[in-house]
């Protein structure tokens, strides 16, 4: 009986070996993807990195960029107030200068008129 159970044991262990290998062979497979993954994601990171040390070289120029477009803008603003100056400028030399016009062409007109009225009234 012991013969026996010794047999029955040993074919469990056999039975039990066989499920753990047929469980295995699918993590084999799985050890492979894991070693591309692996390459890969140091590909990616070595990118990364070179990507970084781009962007640094990268920095100084873009700052001296945004230094440009910043000065350019003040520019602009001062260019801008300097012409909303000479415009409202512009506007009061015409007002000084038709105003006068204006008033010696009426004062032209009502001597003119006041002229006729006193000839024609003798």
């Amino acid at each position: 009986m012991g013969d026996m159970q010794d047999v029955n044991a040993l074919v469990t262990l056999q039975i039990s070996l066989a499920r753990i290998e047929e469980t295995l062979k699918p993590l084999a497979a799985l050890v492979q993807t894991v070693a591309e993954v692996k390459d890969v994601s140091r590909e990616a990171l070595l990118s990364a990195h070179q990507a970084n040390q781009k962007l640094e070289l990268l920095e100084p120029a873009v700052s001296r960029a945004q230094e440009a477009a910043e000065e350019a803008l003040r520019n602009a603003a001062t260019a801008m107030e300097k012409l909303n100056t000479q415009d409202e400028n512009r506007k009061w030399v015409r007002r000084s200068f038709y105003g006068p016009l204006i008033s010696s062409i009426a004062a032209v007109l009502s001597a003119a008129i006041l002229a006729y009225i006193g000839l024609s009234g003798r």
